[in-house]
């Protein structure tokens, strides 16, 4: 089991209560190579919100199968997705980036949040997500 570090690449990792930093490797691979200040051209990535790992969630959501194979980012920067975006301008264009870049990843599986809902690359169909992030590996 690999351990979220409090800062990936010069960007404060921050986490809700209760939210163990316990995660899959392959996750944290994900995580190490993308979080990064420079993330798009322009806006600056200078902290993340982790607001679930294993934890909040039942069966049968990936956060609880396996473990720490799913994550959630629900702030950018400190301010929350579910007010800031799309509204403003730095949360959209960093939000989506981390969507896309997750859909380069080989291991993906699960790729929700407010740009699109995808599984293992295809559109898919599930309720939320609106508010967040959602990854997931296989």
């Amino acid at each position: 089991m690999a351990v979220i570090p409090n800062q990936i690449n010069n960007v404060q990792v921050q986490f809700g209560l209760n939210v163990h930093n316990s995660v899959d490797s392959n996750l944290l691979a994900f995580l190490l190579q993308t979080i990064r200040p420079n993330i798009v051209d322009g806006p600056t990535l200078s902290s993340i919100y982790i607001s679930s790992l294993k934890d909040q969630h039942n069966l049968p959501s990936r956060h609880m199968q396996g473990a720490g194979k799913a994550v959630d980012i629900s702030r950018i920067n400190g301010m929350k997705m579910s007010m800031h975006y799309p509204g403003d301008p730095a949360v959209k264009q960093i939000t989506d980036a981390l969507q896309l870049a997750f859909e380069d990843w080989e291991g993906r599986r699960e790729n929700f949040g407010p740009l699109f809902k995808r599984k293992q690359g295809q559109s898919y169909p599930v309720s939320g997500h609106a508010d967040h992030i959602h990854f997931s590996v296989d």
